[in-house]
């Protein structure tokens, strides 16, 4: 369900197996199936439609997911199909649509994709993680990943709400190091240090990794993109709501703002969704 670039990674990512039959619906492109025919001849369905920010940057709208797999739910309702949340969502979602389609076989399958080499990452992935409620379900998904990656594929197999807040640690911790490398760039430029040299000598720590250039590959300053803000903003809202003092997280999203000239996801199509 939903063929931007996590589905069409997902879908033609599967597709390389000739055994793995697919078929696509995505309501804002012209579909040869309509998604009743979808869910009746898969086995796996994934969901990979958007979460948009409000627009008020005060949280993470779940309309369109949830209208999903509310409608995915009722036409696998009476089979043993597995129903594969891949669009990052809030802490909790996917639980809470087991509690309300308690017949329906849930999962949550976190992405870890590059918007630009996003096909590529599908197939080279550096761990899959798969997170169900039921060890069957997880089973069935693990065996249906093995179809396309290597044997040596390492995987994480948890519950649910484990693999929603892996995929945000896993981004923020990014969007996180993306700012700390901009502070140091501009203290090295302050007392006439070389950044590139300091940056060499970091990257060296294993722990560290690399990617602490400054600017960025896109010439601008913090961090933009469809993912790192949107996710930012998903997580912070998330906090807020439920009373956990995130004020790190804040500090980072602020300055982010401050120095970022090309707000990019302000211009995207579905970056927004109005609050309602």
């Amino acid at each position: 369900m939903g063929w931007g670039f996590v589905g069409q990674a997902t879908g033609k990512g599967l597709a390389t197996n000739k055994k793995n039959k697919i078929f696509v619906y995505d309501k804002q492109r012209t579909s040869p199936l309509t998604l009743k025919q979808v869910v009746e001849k898969s086995e796996f369905i994934f969901i990979c439609v958007p979460t948009p920010m409000h627009s008020d940057y005060s949280g993470m709208s779940m309309v369109i997911v949830d209208d999903v797999a509310g409608q995915v739910a009722g036409f696998a309702k009476g089979t043993d199909k597995v129903v594969i949340v891949k669009s990052t969502v809030l802490p909790g979602t996917t639980v809470k649509y087991q509690k309300l389609y308690p017949k329906i076989n849930f999962a949550m399958n976190p992405e870890f994709l590059t918007q630009n080499n996003a096909n590529k990452d599908f197939l080279n992935p550096t761990r899959t993680v798969i997170g169900a409620s039921n060890k069957r379900v997880a089973i069935r998904i693990k065996e249906l990943y093995q179809t396309i990656l290597p044997k040596s594929q390492p995987y994480f197999i948890v519950g649910t709400t484990e693999a929603e807040i892996t995929k945000y640690m896993s981004n923020l911790i990014l969007g996180s190091k993306v700012l700390l490398a901009n502070e140091f760039y501009t203290l090295s430029k302050k007392v006439g240090a070389k950044y590139e040299e300091i940056k060499e000598a970091v990257e060296a720590d294993p722990r560290i990794g690399t990617h602490l250039g400054v600017p960025g590959p896109d010439k601008d300053f913090g961090f933009g993109g469809a993912c790192f803000p949107k996710d930012m903003i998903g997580i912070l809202g998330f906090a807020k709501k439920s009373g956990v003092d995130v004020s790190a997280l804040q500090a980072i999203w602020d300055k982010n703002l401050k120095i970022r000239k090309n707000r990019d996801w302000e211009h995207m199509s579905s970056a927004f969704r109005p609050k309602i």
